[in-house]
């Protein structure tokens, strides 16, 4: 490699970066835009040759490794455990939702269906460092929600590395055999699991020994060295590099000098993030960029929207203000650093096109600077939407935020048993709702690829077999929909229990509760077939309406057979039991 054509290319990438950033400082503009401005300057105004590209990938690789190590040091395990209940509560409404939403957005533009989960894993993560860098200028929070939002960012960053660890064998998948891909993603599991079980316990305690022996310098040498030992571990498992790099982070972050590695290792991870910024900038065209103007606005009015209703969402049900749930939800629609770092992956797999990708730039530039502007005018847009609202809709909304803090009022009054109960039931609910998420998912993308190969090895139409899989689409949802009716039910009694202790106080909120009440008295497996049936017609897939209505009678006849086989056991049960009832067990 000619050393003076190495030190051209390096001088020449850092100091148009540098130049760029303090243009974009002056508009208040994270310097993030600035490296990516400067990445899309060099590729299309100067002649990169192979040593210069050689030169930026080496140390874009580099910042990406410590970039993804310094996010797995910010993370405080302890802090999660004791204050971050509401930022995880958040973060598991607006993660699943925005995923999904995307995955479905981009069937209907035409994505197949790993492009459409690519686009939906894209647009579900927040930039830390333009949402703090705005927040902390415009002073809109107090320090402490401030620090709520951050958490929330960091539990956005911990999602997305899981869904990027479950990407890279799928994107990799896509030139795979199936034996393959089944033992790449069982030895990803058991690497993933035996890092952090074996990790935990004592990289922490080696890092303390070696903090009290040694001089702070080698501590950095030795825990950077740690982090590229770790991302290189994670490319012989399968994994990005950049895994690797934030679960040894995520390691360290116990240790008593993590802040410390941390400040110190920051002003080599700005230098090296700067060069991987400005390689994704290196892959955007100007002719594409302009080209496909139209996706890229596409593409951020879908991470704007689905951000702000699944973040308002996930404040709502921490039993926050609209007004504040609104308010952050706007000040954080500025899109993440792993957008960069997924739909590169996604684009050197091949599995997304060089326009895909240059609309995924072109949106998160978009987004991070249309964010301070709206992030400015939040609370007028709030205000202005409050007045505009009509009566009887406002109305609706406050009926819904009544019964809402009534809920909560009610598991307040109840006993500790029954406040735990409730927690669980909420975990079961949760976990229930994924699993219908995660079955969704599954079947979306699997059938355009199995009905095909059913058709093969065991004849008919393919349509034919398509049809016969939401059938069993619709049979596997049974069990995780019927209990997530049974905590919804569960929900209710808690209700119904402490409106009987206070009724006189709660009468009115009793009646408004009337329909809903109705809505519970349903038969549940009337209401866990409608439900099903909803689903299956929302989530797109290959059956026409007609299909669709053939599908649910099915379902009725279906539900028709079980309820006969209930009523018949029931029978039986009474005459075995004769005349004898069972009193219902009450708590103290």
């Amino acid at each position: 490699m000619d050393e003076t054509l190495l030190l051209t290319s390096i001088a020449l990438f850092t100091l148009l970066a540098g130049v760029c950033s303090i243009i974009f400082n002056k508009a208040k503009l994270p310097p993030l835009i600035g490296y990516l401005t400067a990445g899309i300057v060099i590729a299309n105004a100067f002649t990169v040759d192979e040593t210069g590209m050689s030169a930026i990938e080496i140390l874009s690789d580099f910042g990406l490794v410590l970039l993804m190590f310094c996010i797995g040091l910010e993370i405080n395990l302890k802090k999660i455990r004791k204050q971050g209940s509401f930022a995880i509560l958040v973060v598991i409404t607006q993660l699943p939702l925005t995923v999904l939403f995307g995955t479905i957005a981009g069937n209907i533009m035409g994505f197949d269906a790993i492009q459409s989960i690519v686009l939906g894993t894209v647009l579900s993560g927040c930039s830390t460092a333009a949402v703090m860098s705005v927040m902390t200028s415009q002073k809109t929070f107090s320090k402490e929600h401030i620090n709520t939002i951050v958490l929330i960012i960091i539990m956005q960053d911990i999602g997305q590395v899981i869904m990027l660890s479950i990407l890279t064998p799928v994107l990799a998948g896509s030139t795979m055999e199936v034996s393959g891909l089944v033992v790449l993603i069982t030895s990803i599991a058991i690497f993933m699991v035996a890092s952090i079980a074996i990790g935990l316990r004592y990289i922490p305690t080696l890092i303390n020994k070696i903090a009290d022996n040694v001089p702070s310098e080698i501590l950095i040498v030795f825990s950077v060295g740690l982090a590229f030992f770790m991302a290189w571990l994670a490319t012989i498992a399968g994994l990005s590099m950049a895994i690797g790099a934030f679960i040894m982070g995520l390691l360290m972050s116990s240790a008593r000098n993590s802040e410390s590695i941390n400040s110190s290792v920051e002003p080599m991870k700005n230098l090296f993030m700067a060069m991987f910024f400005i390689s994704v900038g290196m892959e955007v065209h100007l002719a594409t960029l302009g080209a496909n103007i139209g996706t890229i606005l596409i593409f951020y009015l879908l991470f704007a929207g689905f951000l702000v209703i699944t973040v308002f969402l996930g404040f709502w049900l921490g039993a926050k203000k609209g007004k504040i749930g609104f308010m952050s939800a706007i000040g954080m629609t500025a899109m993440g650093e792993f957008a960069f770092i997924i739909s590169k992956e996604a684009l050197d797999y091949g599995v997304v096109t060089e326009n895909f990708y240059t609309s995924i730039i072109g949106a998160a530039l978009l987004s991070m600077i249309c964010m301070p502007i709206l992030s400015r005018y939040s609370e007028w847009l709030w205000d202005k939407g409050s007045k505009m609202t009509p009566a009887k809709l406002k109305d609706r909304f406050d009926r819904v935020n009544e019964s809402r803090d009534y809920l909560y009022d009610s598991v307040k009054e109840t006993t500790k048993k029954t406040q735990k109960k409730f927690r669980k039931s909420m975990t079961h609910a949760y976990i229930n709702f994924m699993a219908i998420v995660i079955i969704e998912i599954i079947f979306f993308v699997a059938v355009p690829v199995i009905s095909p190969i059913l058709s093969d090895m065991y004849g008919g139409n393919p349509h034919l077999w398509d049809f016969a899989l939401v059938m069993l689409n619709f049979v596997v949802l049974i069990p995780p929909t019927d209990y997530l009716v049974d905590n919804v039910k569960f929900f209710d009694d808690i209700i119904n229990e402490t409106s009987k202790q206070g009724a006189s106080k709660e009468l009115d909120a009793m009646n408004r509760g009337k329909r809903y009440q109705e809505l519970l008295a349903i038969n549940e497996y009337i209401a866990v077939v409608i439900i099903d049936l909803i689903i299956i017609a929302v989530v797109p897939n290959p059956l026409s309406l007609a299909e669709h209505i053939f599908v649910a009678l099915a379902a009725i006849v279906i539900l028709f057979l079980i309820l006969r086989r209930i009523k018949n056991r029931n029978k039986g049960l009474a005459l075995e039991d004769g005349d004898e009832t069972l009193e219902p067990i009450k708590e103290d």
